[in-house]
């Protein structure tokens, strides 16, 4: 689903002063593209990182039809408040300052409609943390299930010297490392989110270890401090994880979320985990002693890795009364 709008401006608008309007209102320019009925459109983005009030931004679309200049805006379906307030805005003000007429989906002359109220910056920083990490799961899932090997190599030999040069083991040996930098992208990106809005951040702060060549990006804008601190911070192993969520807020027990029960299974999602970033070192710090993951252990770290992270935000949204949000999907393998 998504939510457009056609602002269509009067005959001899000058399209030097659209393009400077467009500017005064933060959108980025894109390029140019080619439609075979109404030729040259040029493409614009607003997106507003600040206080992470975007969530997919604002898409417009600027071309001329019959000598008349139209503009189209257009949100999808997981767009933020302040992505449509944006769209509104750019709607009302393109209307006001050039006049000519407009439609949305709701009608001509009819604004968007919000949805709801906005979201507080850490609630919306922890959601696109976790929706990220989705489309990078997807991104994983779609290799996995569309690789193509000959028939030779659909089963192990088990000869060693033969099977080190087995594609899909080697393929499995990618695909490891890949899975554990997503995991560990979702843990920072949320605790930076977190870190950024919490009461506990000066104290936290004060055990800095930030080095000289980060504070200066700090320096230059180039780095929030929170995002400089996270980075001089290790999120690779998951005990360690769970001590920096807790040193920040002594409600956060992503251990005891990911210790208890899972599928009837002897080993937790915890000691899963854990596992996984043994084999990754290994598989970094050791490639010439190669490691060999069958599709089965892939496909149950797929698993393991997806519904590790959703217990962990699911635990976030309940401790702090946020609204669960997941606009995405991969479905279980096995």
């Amino acid at each position: 689903m998504s939510y457009e709008s056609q602002n269509i401006l009067p005959k001899r608008t000058s399209l030097k002063l659209v393009k400077e309007f467009l500017e005064m209102l933060d959108y980025r320019y894109l390029g140019n593209w080619d439609a075979e009925e109404l030729g040259k459109i040029q493409s614009y983005q607003w997106f507003e990182r600040n206080d992470y009030k975007s969530w997919s931004g604002v898409e417009l679309s600027l071309f001329k039809k019959d000598k008349i200049i139209l503009i189209e805006t257009r949100t999808n379906a997981g767009r933020s408040y302040y992505d449509l307030e944006h769209q509104n805005k750019t709607i009302k003000l393109l209307r006001q300052y050039f006049k000519g007429q407009f439609f949305t989906d709701y009608g001509k002359s009819t604004y968007l409609h919000p949805n709801g109220i906005a979201s507080e910056p850490s609630e919306s920083g922890c959601y696109l943390a976790f929706s990220a990490f989705g489309s990078n799961l997807i991104r994983v899932r779609q290799y996995f299930d569309s690789r193509n090997f000959n028939e030779r190599h659909d089963e192990p030999s088990g000869i060693y010297w033969i099977d080190r040069f087995n594609p899909k083991y080697f393929s499995n040996t990618l695909i490891l490392p890949f899975i554990a930098s997503i995991a560990e992208d979702f843990w920072k990106s949320t605790y930076i989110a977190l870190l950024k809005y919490s009461t506990n951040k000066e104290k936290i702060l004060k055990g800095n270890r930030i080095s000289s060549e980060r504070l200066a990006q700090v320096s230059e804008g180039q780095l929030s401090i929170e995002d400089a601190f996270a980075e001089s911070i290790p999120f690779g192993r998951l005990s360690m994880v769970c001590k920096h969520f807790k040193a920040l807020d002594s409600r956060i027990d992503f251990a005891g979320v990911l210790k208890r029960p899972y599928r009837r299974r002897k080993k937790s999602l915890f000691d899963s985990l854990e596992e996984m970033t043994e084999i990754r070192n290994e598989i970094i710090h050791s490639a010439s002693s190669p490691i060999f993951l069958d599709d089965d252990y892939i496909q149950d770290l797929l698993n393991i890795i997806h519904d590790s992270v959703e217990r962990c935000y699911t635990e976030l949204t309940k401790i702090n009364d946020w609204k669960f949000n997941k606009g995405w999907g991969v479905g279980r393998l096995k």
